[in-house]
């Protein structure tokens, strides 16, 4: 089975190396602003595809390994405008959402299981990201980069219900995370059913 394989292979350091380089650039330059329904802070990107590639054509645990290596590559090769709470964020949103499909494809993995981790994963990645927003992110970007006032007033540009920190996470942070989810979940499992041929080829045999 291909989780009783070692991760720490030449072979597979090589491929989520070239995975963690991909998300980087998926991170750093495919990020797309929602400005009408979203403040312009919230930006959707898909450099979690990679890092569910990994986990299913290389080792269930490659996920984690590459989420980490995207956020150092994406702060030595581009730096921080963020004082690293950018990457802190993402770092926690991304392992909330890999680490349920890692446990489900440890136990099974067929198409179904993938399907539910990954559903699964959603929620995860909406919690840790409304956690991480509320009591990091979005306190060190008031302290760091504008008044708290400033950034509420973002959110309530966009819908007037958001008037303090609890509400901007209500209205904002988690409807954004569902959404990624969701998008990012919808493009996973088209690349996975895609690359069938490929992932069968490293052990890993999804049946739909």
């Amino acid at each position: 089975m291909q989780n009783e394989k070692k991760l720490f292979t030449t072979q597979n350091m090589m491929r989520m190396a070239l995975l963690s380089v991909i998300a980087v650039l998926l991170m750093q330059f495919g990020a797309l602003k929602l400005p009408m329904i979203f403040p312009s802070f919230l930006e959707l990107d898909f450099s979690e595809v990679p890092a569910i590639i990994g986990v299913l054509t290389i080792h269930p645990l490659a996920g984690f390994v590459i989420v980490i290596l995207k956020n150092i590559l994406k702060v030595v090769l581009f730096q921080t405008n963020t004082a690293y709470a950018g990457e802190l964020a993402n770092m926690v949103v991304s392992l909330g959402y890999i680490l349920p499909l890692s446990l489900m494809v440890m136990k099974k993995r067929d198409f179904k299981t993938i399907t539910i981790g990954i559903c699964i994963g959603i929620i995860g990645l909406t919690l840790a990201g409304a956690i991480v927003n509320y009591f990091i992110t979005i306190p060190m970007y008031a302290k760091l980069f504008m008044p708290m006032d400033a950034i509420i007033g973002m959110g309530n540009a966009i819908y007037s219900g958001i008037v303090d920190k609890g509400t901007l996470i209500l209205y904002s942070f988690i409807p954004f995370n569902l959404l990624k989810g969701s998008v990012v979940s919808v493009v996973s499992i088209i690349i996975v059913k895609g690359l069938q041929p490929v992932i069968k080829h490293f052990g890993y045999h999804i049946r739909g």
